[in-house]
């Protein structure tokens, strides 16, 4: 099967999915980035779905929806509208060309406005799709919540972003070196960087902890508060894929304060290194293991509480939460998230009826 895969990104999901999906057969090809220019790219986005349809492909795969965003649209909010429009026009161009449409709903909604009304712009997705990847059951129900309810929902779990190592963890017993915690991934507004920053500020004198800050921010602002810290490490820059193990290795647990989210990439990455994790009560961390999480209440009261209640752990915790963390990035593999994410396109391509989202059937990985 051709398939057509848009946007490219350095996001090693697709890396990981489609490697696998060559090796059963597929052909993937990238669209949308032919030339430098994004607003020539989406001038040429219908010609070139055009002429893939035509080399044979059946399938389009959307991943992402920011790169029909118009450069200045910041400053001149109808480009937004624009935008919008074109993109319902691509929407149609896919289907008039007897394409099938998968989205992979990897968030509900843009984490910052491509579209005018990105609400409209994810029903009109939606409607159009034949079928919808998401990598957890919470996931249809919020986009249902915005009145964008899949037809054809198919849940696959997300794959480890990193090799499974052995337990090493480096969990310190009380009065020794001090734990260290770890923020890792892109840096913006609703990871809940400061809100972090706040609750390590609160913990008491007595807590022995380091907190670390690596990821790229693009935010000029957020960037200088944050350099603004004081006792925090910060890299405020994309962590080369090569010292990425390093990183997590000098971690005792990871923490990712999201203020929403629908998947966490920085989440699969941790406990495929076997790191514990904090995270916030939110539906789209619902399905990590329990073993491995520690959860709070979102509030920046309830991190400094999860933070010193891990600061004090012994090693004995932390190592069964490593365990638990390696345990569950091994029950999936990319081999078989490639290998069902192949059957739901080809049953579309074929005409058959894959398993209605609302049955626990439909539930492949």
């Amino acid at each position: 099967m051709k398939i057509l895969a848009l946007p490219r990104d350095p996001n090693p999901y697709q890396r990981l999915l489609y490697q696998e999906m060559e090796g059963l057969g597929c052909e993937v090809r990238y669209i949308g980035d032919p030339t430098p220019s994004r607003t020539l790219n989406l001038l040429l986005l219908p010609f070139q779905t055009m002429a893939g349809r035509i080399a044979g492909a059946r399938v389009v795969h959307l991943h992402w929806v920011f790169c029909f965003g118009l450069p200045m649209a910041e400053c001149f909010p109808m480009l937004r509208w624009l935008a919008q429009g074109w993109f319902r026009i691509w929407l149609a161009s896919v289907r008039l060309l007897g394409l099938r449409l998968a989205w992979t709903a990897h968030n509900v909604l843009p984490h910052s406005p491509v579209f005018a009304d990105d609400i409209a712009a994810r029903r009109a997705l939606v409607q159009h799709a034949d079928l919808v990847f998401v990598h957890s059951t919470s996931t249809i129900a919020e986009l249902a919540a915005v009145g964008a309810e899949p037809r054809r929902p198919v849940v696959i779990r997300h794959g480890p972003l990193g090799p499974a190592g052995v337990v090493r963890p480096r969990g310190p017993a009380s009065g020794e070196s001090p734990r260290e915690f770890l923020f890792f991934g892109n840096v913006t507004q609703y990871k809940g960087v400061e809100e972090l920053l706040d609750a390590y500020a609160r913990l008491p004198g007595q807590v022995r902890a380091r907190l670390s800050i690596a990821g790229k921010c693009a935010d000029p602002e957020l960037r200088a508060r944050l350099a603004a810290t004081p006792d925090v490490s910060l890299r405020l820059e994309r962590v080369p894929e090569d010292e990425i193990a390093e990183l997590m290795e000098s971690a005792d647990v990871v923490v990712l304060p999201f203020r929403r989210v629908t998947t966490s990439g920085s989440a699969m990455l941790a406990l495929a290194h076997g790191k514990p994790l904090i995270v916030p009560e939110l539906p789209g961390l619902s399905d990590l293991p329990a073993e491995a999480v520690t959860r709070y209440d979102g509030s920046v009261h309830g991190l400094a509480a999860a933070l010193a209640e891990l600061a004090r752990a012994d090693r004995s915790r932390l190592a069964a939460m490593s365990a638990a963390a390696l345990r569950w990035s091994g029950e999936v593999s990319w081999a078989d998230i490639a290998s069902a994410t192949l059957a739901a396109m080809e049953s579309v391509v074929d005409g058959s009826r894959y398993a209605d989202s609302r049955s626990p059937s439909a539930v492949s990985l």
